[in-house]
């Protein structure tokens, strides 16, 4: 027997294991704006991109259309209250780097900075803004992926399994959990 279950104002049952990450774009002053998202996929092929879903009305979606570039700084377990801070603010009125006692560190081919406590940061150029209803699907091109040296292997790669990455899942957030399997599905 199945049962059907409420979608949620904003379809938090659709985000079922998504990583949560700062969203940091630079406004029209150069001062640094950062947003809370798990709304993100990679998408396949090459050039390597990802789809970053944002509401029309947040600042930071109005930010990324004037732009054209961002990076995603991914939160770790012990962030939490900084990511639920940095989506409960608008940038307009907040300096949320200053409130969260987060640092900018330079990015290499963007001019939005990385975010220093992030240990897993990519930088992306906005290639395509397609709207659906009151949504900007942003498609970006994935420029630089980079990784804090603790967590690098010795092949280019990342330590997957000592990134301690917060997740959204079901309107909740989550610690990663131990890897059950490593490659392609």
């Amino acid at each position: 027997m199945r049962k059907s279950v409420d979608l949620g104002s904003y379809g938090e049952y659709l985000h079922y294991g998504m990583p949560l990450a700062l969203v940091a774009v630079l406004d029209d002053n150069d001062k640094v704006n950062i947003t809370t998202v798990a709304s993100m996929t990679p998408l396949p092929g090459e050039p390597v991109r990802l789809a970053l879903g944002i509401f029309e009305e947040n600042y930071t979606s109005q930010l990324l259309k004037k732009r054209g570039e961002f990076t995603l700084n991914f939160v770790t377990s012990k962030m939490r209250s900084i990511a639920r801070t940095c989506g409960s603010y608008s940038g307009k009125n907040t300096d949320k780097m200053s409130l969260c006692n987060l640092h900018p560190i330079p990015a290499q081919k963007v001019k939005a900075p990385l975010i220093q406590e992030c240990p897993l940061n990519i930088e992306c150029r906005i290639t395509e803004v397609l709207t659906l209803d009151d949504l900007n699907l942003f498609i970006s091109e994935i420029l630089v992926l980079e990784v804090d040296e603790s967590l690098a292997d010795q092949q280019q790669g990342i330590q997957v399994d000592k990134l301690d990455l917060l997740f959204y899942a079901f309107g909740s957030t989550f610690a990663r959990g131990p890897m059950v399997g490593h490659g392609a599905i």
